[in-house]
């Protein structure tokens, strides 16, 4: 398991996702929402955003777009500079 652990944490690919969730925590500060707030806008618990923003959940493509409109961000803006 820590090997897995491991891996994940040098995976490129994970550092990226975890840059886009922490932009989002960000901006739904910036509009001062509250994580429950913010989950009864895009439709789930205070509980399972949580998970999302925390990396626990992965997020699908419809609630990344959901959160951007929400937002009122381009998608593109949250995923911000990938590099390859």
């Amino acid at each position: 398991m820590e090997n897995l652990r491991r891996i994940l944490n040098e995976n490129p690919i994970q550092k990226q996702y975890d840059a886009i969730l922490k932009r989002i925590k960000k901006e739904r500060q910036k509009l001062g929402l509250s994580q429950y707030d913010f989950g009864e806008k895009i439709g789930i618990s205070q509980n399972a955003y949580f998970k999302i923003e925390t990396g626990k959940t992965k997020l699908d493509l419809y609630r990344f777009i959901h959160i951007a409109v929400i937002l009122q961000l381009e998608p593109k803006t949250l995923l911000g500079n990938f590099k390859r």
